[in-house]
């Protein structure tokens, strides 16, 4: 079997009190899990994941992969700074990830002209 095939949910990666909200956001995965995606992929290119720090991001991994079951569980490990990336990269496979996403970073300056 492959791990890339069917639907890969992406959840929101739910903010309260200026950290994770770690109970919203297993209730997300657990229900996305129990729906029957066939991959979940946590920090992905929604929710709050690009202002979270590394333990914060460590932490919604282990979340994730402890939440989804036997779903496998895919781990945005994007950054501005390549350093960064493989920091990140090693955290998402401590932490059980089946799979990383690395989403190039895009940055905007204003120059005031458009």
């Amino acid at each position: 079997s492959q791990l890339l095939t069917g639907l890969s949910a992406f959840p929101l990666t739910p903010i309260a009190d200026d950290a994770v909200d770690e109970r919203a956001f297993v209730r997300i995965v657990e229900r996305l899990a129990t729906a029957g995606v066939d991959s979940i992929t946590a920090l992905g290119s929604t929710g709050s994941y690009a202002y979270l720090d590394r333990d914060e991001r460590r932490q919604a991994v282990e979340l994730a992969v402890a939440a989804a079951g036997e779903v496998p569980v895919l781990a945005g490990i994007g950054h501005v700074r390549t350093r960064e990336v493989l920091r990140h990269a090693d955290d998402a496979q401590a932490a059980g990830a089946a799979a990383l996403l690395c989403l190039s970073s895009i940055t905007a300056c204003s120059s005031g002209a458009s």
